[in-house]
């Protein structure tokens, strides 16, 4: 399923609703729902967040593989280049004053999904991303 969705905090909830109908329909485990709605709703928030000045639409993609997990591709078309695959030196254990803001939403997704992807080519990044699934009873 694709859908585009308005660059504003306000589409989460609409993107949160389609992402879920698709994995209810496939009975997909609360387990995995979890982790791909975060991830979802971190890399579009980054989107919209850090490329204030673009007005296109976030393309999103959801789909159910062949060996049950979920797939997500989320197509940022004019927006600034940013690997959320590079690595990110973060310091979980520093105390908090000690810490630097940002980059513990990208480090989180990285810890939580199995595949992490990025492509960036004439303005267009596509982050593509796939948690493994189940039934709910699993």
């Amino acid at each position: 399923m694709q859908r585009s969705f308005p660059r504003h905090l306000d589409a989460l909830t609409p993107l949160y609703e389609f992402a879920e109908e698709m994995m209810e329909a496939h009975d997909i485990a609360e387990g995995i729902r979890f982790p791909v709605h975060l991830a979802m709703e971190e890399l579009f928030v980054n989107m919209v967040k850090y490329n204030p000045d673009i007005s296109t639409d976030i393309e999103v993609d959801v789909s159910l593989q062949v060996n049950q997990e979920v797939r997500v591709s989320l197509v940022d078309d004019g927006g600034v280049e940013f690997d959320v695959t590079a690595a990110r030196p973060i310091d979980i254990d520093a105390p908090l004053e000690d810490r630097i803001p940002g980059g513990l939403g990208i480090h989180l997704i990285q810890s939580l999904v199995d595949t992490l992807e990025y492509e960036y080519q004439d303005g267009r990044g596509e982050v593509i991303f796939t948690k493994g699934s189940g039934n709910k009873d699993v």
